[in-house]
């Protein structure tokens, strides 16, 4: 890939094109399907072009996401924000760019987390209904649940980025605090 500097105008034009393309194919197709011919002909940007700025589709991808990062996220990093602000905040920039949130979470479907996540999730739904008798399709309780295992997860991710720099009775014992929440109320 040649660089190119961002500040030409001709080059932030044509990946403002390009990602609006890959955008407006991910309305329709999963990304996987999405080829290059396809962003370059809604773009109406040739393939030499789409290939003197990316690598791949994944190249583009990568930098549209973080193009929105850079104008979305910046208050996460700059700005003093309570926790509750934060998640509004996360809600708010997923609701504007909801195709694009909902592509990137949903195409990772067949990764390790997503498997935890979904099967922990249906352990506690079964543990709930037979030692609680709570109902759990309600929305309250698949929020809760959800929250709990995005927590857990979370946690061991960060464990594993601070080479476990605690033992797993310690996190468990810290994370307990957890397994007191209250799903019935």
């Amino acid at each position: 890939m040649v660089n190119k500097t961002t500040d030409d105008l001709r080059v932030r034009r044509t990946h403002k094109l390009l990602y609006n393309a890959l955008f407006d194919l991910m309305e329709k197709h999963s990304f996987e399907q999405i080829t290059v011919k396809q962003i370059c002909d809604l773009a109406m940007v040739h393939r030499t072009t789409f290939y003197t700025h990316f690598q791949d589709k994944f190249d583009l991808l990568s930098h549209a996401v973080m193009q929105i990062a850079e104008e979305e996220f910046r208050n996460f990093a700059e700005v003093s924000l309570s926790p509750s602000d934060n998640f509004r905040e996360l809600f708010s920039i997923a609701a504007k760019h909801k195709t694009l949130f909902s592509q990137l979470l949903f195409e990772e479907r067949d990764s390790l987390r997503n498997l935890l996540r979904r099967d922990m999730g249906k352990g506690m739904k079964k543990y709930l209904a037979e030692q609680h008798a709570i109902e759990v399709n309600s929305i309250e309780i698949q929020i809760k649940i959800e929250a709990y295992i995005g927590a857990v997860l979370g946690v061991l991710n960060w464990w594993f980025e601070n080479n476990m720099s605690i033992d797993e009775e310690e996190i468990y014992t810290k994370m307990n605090i957890f397994t007191g929440w209250n799903f019935a109320e």
